[in-house]
């Protein structure tokens, strides 16, 4: 039976003999001769009583050559004639590999690659001077007590300075501009360069002072760590490849494109404060190590959790699931609650762990958490995002 050769521009085959050389491959046809190098084989499979050998074409890539031949020497010949000439071992590997196995391999590189180049977007912010963060504290803070109404009592405003100060690590860089907001969320975050904005009805939440300072610590911890600087670097990182990746040119960005004013993406700031799970994890971690350095207890971060678990996140006798309340944003986008109350446990349960205190009593923090004398907002405040 004769070896037949495909072309790839008609489906009428040369018919003739394959035979390999030292360092090539002949067809000998009647019509024409081919010749070929054994590092232009693509691909060489048994196919029940036959062999396909795939060829590329150098002059038109568009097309490659199919031999179908039958001669089992002929087979273990093109196999030792490929070893000897090997140039590329994993091309050679990577064109002998199935088609399924390519997806995979294909697939995988790119979550690899991807991961690499997010974990890379995670420390490009050593390159950014914390002149940065700082500035944007500037502009955050003046934006927010432009358009929302700031607590203005000066004891409320000193107990939040004094606990401030108290928290920061000799090297933390940025001074801290603590603004309380009147106002029904339930929700305290912190904005890069030292800007951190409470809310009146978290505040009511804290029963004692070191509930506060161990959510001040938290949010203090983001910034002194710098990860929202590190989120802005990591998104516009991911946007950057997303647009590359699409070809939309940045075309497809519409909100983006639609923020035509400084105050709207205040308004995504304020209702869009979420940290990754992993810089939430840390944020606990550094928010305990600041506790302790201060010589203050962390039984009022563990309690503030337990407490706020109960009410907002354990069904209440006779309800269903369904009706329970929705968990605040707080807690949303950090990791699960139960996870938190027993690694905090297990932090502050070590016996050289502080018990102080910040020497303000239970019935005068009482007093001090419905301080608030709100300023009327110099603008009225739109959320874009319909929240």
């Amino acid at each position: 039976m004769k070896d037949k050769l495909y072309d790839g521009k008609t489906a009428i085959p040369f018919q003739g003999s394959l035979v390999p050389e030292k360092d090539r491959l002949v067809f000998l046809s009647e019509q024409k001769s081919f010749s070929f190098q054994y590092s232009d084989i693509l691909n060489l499979d048994p196919v029940g009583r036959e062999f396909r050998l795939e060829i590329r074409n150098p002059e038109n890539p568009t097309y490659s050559f199919v031999v179908v031949f039958y001669s089992k020497e002929s087979y273990s010949s093109i196999l030792a004639g490929r070893k000897s000439q090997k140039k590329f071992l994993i091309l050679d590997i990577w064109q002998n590999t199935n088609f399924a196995l390519k997806i995979g391999a294909l697939v995988l590189t790119a979550f690899l690659a991807f991961s690499v180049y997010n974990a890379g977007l995670s420390y490009a912010y050593i390159f950014v001077p914390t002149s940065y963060d700082k500035k944007q504290s500037e502009v955050m803070s003046g934006w927010v007590r432009d358009y929302f109404p700031e607590c203005s009592s000066p004891a409320l405003k000193s107990t939040m300075k004094k606990i401030s100060k108290k928290l920061k690590d000799a090297d933390d860089p940025f001074d801290y501009d603590i603004i309380v907001i009147d106002d029904e969320v339930f929700n305290a975050f912190a904005m890069p360069g030292g800007t951190i904005v409470v809310f009146t009805e978290l505040l009511k939440k804290t029963e004692t002072p070191e509930e506060l300072a161990g959510v001040l610590a938290h949010e203090m911890a983001h910034i002194h760590k710098r990860h929202g600087v590190r989120r802005q670097i990591r998104s516009a990182g991911n946007v950057v490849l997303l647009s590359l990746g699409i070809g939309s040119g940045f075309e497809g960005v519409d909100m983006l494109e639609n923020m035509d004013s400084l105050y709207e993406v205040l308004s995504v700031t304020i209702y869009d404060q979420k940290f990754s799970r992993e810089y939430e994890s840390e944020a606990d971690e550094i928010a305990l190590e600041k506790l302790k350095k201060s010589n203050l207890t962390g039984e009022g971060f563990l309690n503030f959790f337990k407490r706020i678990q109960e009410e907002y996140e354990v069904p209440q006798e006779g309800e269903e699931e369904k009706d329970t309340i929705k968990i605040p944003d707080f807690l949303s986008s950090h990791p699960a609650t139960e996870d938190r109350i027993e690694y905090v446990k297990n932090i502050i349960s070590h016996p050289e762990y502080p018990k102080g205190k910040l020497g303000i009593s239970n019935k005068e923090w009482d007093r001090i958490r419905e301080l608030c004398s709100p300023v009327k907002p110099k603008k009225v405040f739109q959320n874009p995002l319909g929240l």
